[in-house]
């Protein structure tokens, strides 16, 4: 092959599972019997939108009773109220004792609390009635649905499961000899199974230490999806560029040998075989080179433009011999 000036990149290889950034479980917040559902598996929803019922029948029963409970509670409050002014008035002429008003106050206290207590008890029968109509807590897609119309649920019995499939996440791991090349917001160019055009996402976090047992590094890659194809649970590949130059040398991988505490490569000078010792620079393992294997790698000295060099691992050679390259074979005609 022969040494070529092109633009090199170094990228980490980047891999894991899309997994959606918001996701919510709709479980029912009061016991009843499941009246209705109005959404199913992959249909969209809006935030606040009715998505399930349950039977309110008890509930408007409990509100009524309440609300007469609260009504006899502020009519004995009122009786408390003119017995205790009468008796302030009584007391002021001396027709009554303090005692006989202080029992009044005490009265007129305890039916203030009477009332407050059903007061209370109203507005959590209303709420409960409330309860009883559940909504979308979040703009997405139901992804699962855990009951069925007519079956009783108890309170935190889930009924249904929503996902936003708007905002993507990917948890992949970096070798912690890469991390100090990571950066918030750099870009990742993302295949994804099944999507035919790639995604492009950038980085969102990177985690604070290595994960137990690896000496690898989380980082967290958001993926803002307008494409209906990508799905939650689909896995990814990606390429993180952490380095580039232009219109550097660069030869394959495979034409570099290490031996001896030596890097070199074979090169074709004047029809025979000569070692140069080479110094290098990026490597790029995740592009086909031109030899047909993977990955390039700069070289910074000991090769130029247009030199000739033995791409291919042909095993051990012999400076000096002399090589005859010989012509690449013409394409047959059918």
């Amino acid at each position: 092959m022969t040494v070529v000036a092109a633009p090199l990149a170094r990228t980490i290889p980047l891999t894991g599972t899309l997994r959606a950034t918001q996701q919510a479980v709709v479980k029912a917040r009061v016991a009843g019997e499941l009246q209705e559902v109005t959404a199913r598996e992959g249909t969209a929803v809006r935030r606040g939108q009715l998505i399930a019922r349950i039977d309110t029948r008890e509930f408007d029963l409990r509100v009524l009773e309440r609300e007469a409970q609260l009504r006899a509670a502020e009519s004995q409050l009122a009786q408390a109220r003119r017995s205790l002014d009468n008796t302030q008035a009584l007391q002021t002429r001396n027709f009554v004792s303090q005692s006989a008003l202080d029992a009044a106050r005490s009265g007129w206290e305890v039916a203030t609390g009477n009332r407050d207590a059903a007061q209370a008890a109203l507005t959590l029968a209303r709420k409960s009635l409330t309860d009883a109509t559940l909504t979308a807590p979040i703009d997405g897609i139901v992804a699962e649905r855990f009951a069925q119309p007519g079956e009783r649920v108890p309170v935190d019995g889930r009924i249904l499961s929503i996902i936003d499939l708007s905002v993507m996440e990917i948890e992949a791991p970096v070798p912690a000899t890469e991390i100090g090349a990571i950066r918030i917001g750099q870009p990742v160019e993302l295949a994804i199974e099944g999507v035919e055009r790639p995604q492009v996402g950038r980085i969102a976090r990177i985690a604070p230490s290595t994960q137990t047992g690896t000496r690898s590094v989380p980082i967290y890659i958001a993926l803002e999806n307008r494409d209906p194809t990508v799905r939650a649970g689909l896995f990814a590949q990606g390429r993180l560029e952490v380095a580039r130059r232009d219109a550097v040398r660069v030869v394959p991988a495979s034409a570099v040998r290490d031996a001896g505490g030596r890097t070199f490569a074979y090169a074709v000078v004047d029809g025979r075989l000569v070692e140069r010792e080479l110094r290098l620079g990026l490597r790029d393992d995740a592009v086909r080179n031109a030899a047909g294997g993977m990955g390039v790698v700069e070289v910074l000295e000991g090769l130029a433009v247009g030199d000739r060099v033995v791409a291919a691992n042909l095993g051990a050679l012999r400076t000096g011999s002399l090589v005859r390259v010989m012509p690449a074979p013409a394409a047959r005609s059918h």
